[in-house]
């Protein structure tokens, strides 16, 4: 097996994707605090971003600058910072450059806040204060169904203000900002005390990922790289050609395939490949939707995994695709039901359900011992002289504990005072934060950056409890939550902090100094968030941010009976549970052993459906070069594909700009579409 040998050459798979230009030398330098410079120009940056972003993203839908945990704005600004700024400060005067630590501080600040303004939060937190009217007719019956039991506080009730968000608002008039003064304050609270609690979480699970399970970050180690070894250094990346090889391939493809948009002569790249016209007939047209992409930067990212995790993300999803096939031809009904998202089915859904509770259960377990030597501390007020705290105090791990712990009780008060009942509040916080735990692992462990699950908290709780144990009450409030907290999670705030630890630790700045930077940047970018996004709502109509499906879900819950537990998806939980357990074990057991866990939890995910190919492609190419060239081939061609990620990130960042410059909307969009 390839993955033995590269455990022969003496760098195992998780070693292999520490590249050697992170340097040990920054990892045996002591630990510094980071800049005042550093964190108010990431900070001016962040709020820069929040304010341009809703134009951008839903106005002339551009190339995103969010998009994701990997988002292009912040390493758009890192690549200048690195390419040009630091060039220029360095002619005027060396001591001006930027060092690492302060450029991977500006990029970590810079992509806390990057989702707030996007998915991440702000392009579903405002529908629910206002669809709940706006939507309601005599028909639907919204009024007597669900109204009274929203509290007063939690939305808009200013009729006219309610409208003009859907309708506009003339150049006469103004933005009826007073209206949205109390729910958006409450909502803000309400957030503000989520952000704590998977911060705490972050710093608690920190010494789990990194040190023990040693997760490979793959996607800090570019920016890392780059702002350890910037342009001119000794031993820089940039100093290999083969980076600028493979930095040039996405560069001429999105560049003819941009100009394409804008002037049709010019010949385009097919980057995308759609085989459902071929797969019409049964039993083949279970396979439908079938995608394959080709994501150049995916396929960097896919180089730096570990061989037994790339092939694991690609084999799950065909492995579910084949489940589909085998179903269709046994003549079973394969549906998508309620909460199910994107292009997976309940069967699959339930099974990563399953499995990523279990994986969460399995890694608490596993830090049992450093957690308990917490807790030990905390109720002795001692504190292990052998038990290191990250480095200041600000977040000592005492500290985090008991920051997670009163979060979490705030959050379940927050959800009772919203409507939930007791049990329901404190159940639906653990289940979001298991959620939220997975996905981060996917993130820090898969080198996802467009992770999201095909499942939501609503499904899990429908399927596992059932609407008759779920009061009407508690389940207005559990919709009335936006997706981006409960389904649509692709840019959430917890991998962006475990990824600036993990940064942090690399060019060894101090987590202290970087954590306040980041929540100064998540205070400010959620308040410059809220002008951008209502300036843009009531300007252009509210586009993509009023969206009111989940409350259509919640009128056919609530006028559809009582249901019982889902007994047959309740089943596939289970059997995802104990599939999981399996490939645990066998991991421990078997050292040859190719199937990695981390693929089963994204079985049918929307990831896996839009990245399998490029993943794929990644595993393919590092599979062969160290099969049949070694460990040096692998290192060698290593610059090739860190240029394949710097190229198609830059040409998205070279692209956004041009689509805010033109207003163009129908501006060529890069990675996601």
């Amino acid at each position: 097996m390839v993955e033995n040998y590269e455990r022969t050459l003496g760098a195992d798979s998780e070693r292999m994707n520490q590249p050697p230009s992170i340097h040990s030398d920054f990892k045996r330098g002591p630990v510094t605090g980071t800049s005042w410079r550093a964190i108010s120009i990431g900070l001016i940056c962040a709020a820069g971003e929040c304010l341009i972003a809703p134009y951008n993203d839903y106005v002339i839908r551009s190339v995103f600058l969010a998009g994701g945990h990997f988002p292009v704005g912040p390493f758009f600004v890192l690549t200048v910072l690195v390419l040009m700024g630091n060039r220029l400060l360095t002619a005027v005067s060396p001591k001006l450059a930027f060092s690492a630590a302060e450029l991977v501080t500006i990029w970590c600040i810079m992509a806390a806040a990057s989702g707030i303004p996007s998915t991440g939060m702000m392009r579903y937190a405002l529908g629910p204060m206002v669809a709940y009217q706006y939507f309601a007719t005599a028909e639907n019956d919204w009024a007597a169904l669900f109204h009274q039991h929203i509290p007063h506080w939690r939305v808009v009730h200013d009729n006219s203000a309610i409208k003009s968000f859907y309708e506009g608002i003339s150049s006469a008039e103004s933005i009826p900002w007073a209206a949205w003064w109390v729910p958006l304050s409450a909502w803000t609270l309400y957030v503000f005390v989520l952000y704590l609690v998977v911060t705490c979480l972050s710093v608690l699970l920190h010494r789990q990922w990194a040190e023990i399970e040693r997760c490979s970050f793959p996607l800090i180690v570019l920016p890392v790289e780059m702002a350890s070894q910037p342009l001119g250094s000794k031993n820089s990346l940039f100093s290999h050609q083969t980076l600028w090889i493979g930095f040039s391939l996405p560069l001429l493809l999105h560049t003819l395939n941009g100009l394409h948009q804008f002037f049709p002569l010019i010949p385009d790249f097919p980057l995308r490949f759609r085989p459902d016209p071929y797969l019409i007939e049964r039993p083949w047209s279970a396979l439908r939707p079938l995608q394959l992409n080709l994501y150049l930067s995916m396929v960097g990212f896919s180089y730096l995994l570990p061989l037994e995790i790339s092939f694991s993300l690609w084999f799950f999803f065909l492995f579910f695709k084949f489940q589909s096939l085998i179903g269709s031809m046994l003549g079973f009904q394969i549906s998508q039901g309620p909460g199910v998202q994107h292009n997976a089915y309940s069967f699959s859904a339930s099974q990563e359900i399953g499995a990523s509770l279990t994986f969460v259960i399995y890694t608490l377990v596993q830090a049992r011992p450093y957690l308990k030597n917490i807790f030990s501390n905390i109720l002795t007020s001692n504190r292990d002289s052998n038990e290191p705290e990250p480095d200041g105090g600000l977040m000592s791990p005492p500290l985090a504990t008991t920051g997670l712990i009163g979060g979490l009780l705030l959050l379940v008060w927050g959800n009772q005072l919203m409507g939930m009942s007791l049990g329901l509040a404190f159940l639906f916080v653990v289940v979001l934060l298991g959620m939220y735990m997975s996905l981060t692992w996917q993130v820090i462990n898969g080198g996802i950056p467009f992770v999201n699950p095909s499942y939501s908290s609503h499904y899990i709780l429908l399927t596992t409890l059932g609407s008759a144990r779920i009061n009407p009450a508690s389940m207005t409030s559990l919709f009335m939550h936006p997706p981006s907290l409960t389904r649509d999670l692709r840019e959430i705030m917890m991998p962006y902090i475990a990824n600036g630890l993990k940064a942090a630790d690399e060019v060894r700045v101090s987590r202290r100094n970087l954590l306040i930077g980041m929540a100064a940047a998540m205070g400010i970018g959620t308040l410059v968030s809220y002008y951008s996004v209502l300036k843009i709502s009531y300007t252009y109509r509210a586009p993509y941010t009023g969206g009111v499906g989940d409350m259509r879900w919640l009128t056919s819950v609530l006028v559809g009976g009582e249901s019982g537990t889902d007994w047959t998806n309740t089943g596939f939980m289970m059997v995802g549970s104990l599939s999981m357990m399996l490939l645990i074990w066998l991991r421990q057991i078997f050292l040859w052993w190719p199937l990695h866990p981390i693929g089963y939890t994204m079985l049918s995910s929307w990831a896996s459906h839009k990245l399998w190919s490029s993943i794929f492609l990644g595993w393919m190419i590092k599979h062969l070069l160290v099969r049949y060239g070694g460990l040096n081939t692998y290192r060698r061609a290593r610059p090739i594909l860190l240029g394949l990620v710097l190229g198609e990130m830059t040409s998205a960042g070279i692209w956004a700009i041009v689509g805010m410059v033109t207003g163009v909307s129908t501006s060529y969009r890069i990675l996601l579409s």
